[in-house]
């Protein structure tokens, strides 16, 4: 199973190339991308991300190889039969601002994401459309907690169903219907 840097240094990895996004907000646009349904084996994962996080400019080869740790790690959360997969997010340690505008981020990313691949919102099932409405609003959220238990708690419940919603997504949307078999969606 792959494993994600620290969160900091991912930061450092993106500001040292010249990328000024949190950590948060690419491994959200790649969950994104991967839970509407990109073909998990595509290298066009990279295209999408360069376009909107560096100009449609390449990255460089340390950004390469950071993305594709990333898009690694997301496909193996997503596929587990554990339901593994966590938001990538500044660690507890930190205060709960800082969590919750990643947890923002995180949201933005994946909305970003996911809106890059799917164009008919009509198709989707109910469940999938609330959790896009959700995901939305989520994006509006107040970010001002005071580090009091209750905040916490309220964090952590909201980190919980995003990352239940997202799973949701990727099961209904990400799964591609038989391996064997390769299905392109006309638009």
């Amino acid at each position: 199973m792959s494993e994600l840097k620290d969160y900091t240094q991912a930061q450092l990895v993106l500001e040292k190339n010249d990328i000024y996004v949190a950590p948060a907000e690419v491994h959200g646009a790649i969950s994104g991308l991967l839970a509407c349904g990109l073909n998990i084996e595509a290298k066009e994962y990279l295209g999408l991300l360069s376009d909107v996080f560096n100009e449609g400019q390449n990255f460089s080869e340390e950004l390469k190889q950071f993305f594709a740790e990333m898009y690694k790690h997301v496909i193996e959360h997503f596929n587990e039969s554990e339901f593994q997969f966590d938001l990538f997010l500044p660690s507890e340690d930190e205060s709960l601002l800082d969590q919750a505008n990643a947890l923002v981020g995180w949201v933005s990313g994946f909305l970003l994401g996911f809106g890059l691949k799917q164009k008919d919102y009509g198709k989707l099932s109910a469940d999938v459309k609330e959790v896009i409405s959700d995901f939305t609003e989520i994006t509006k959220l107040d970010t001002h907690f005071d580090d009091s238990e209750e905040d916490q708690q309220a964090l952590h419940e909201i980190i919980e169903y995003i990352r239940v919603s997202a799973l949701l997504c990727f099961a209904e949307m990400g799964k591609e219907p038989d391996a064997g078999t390769t299905s392109k969606t006309l638009h």
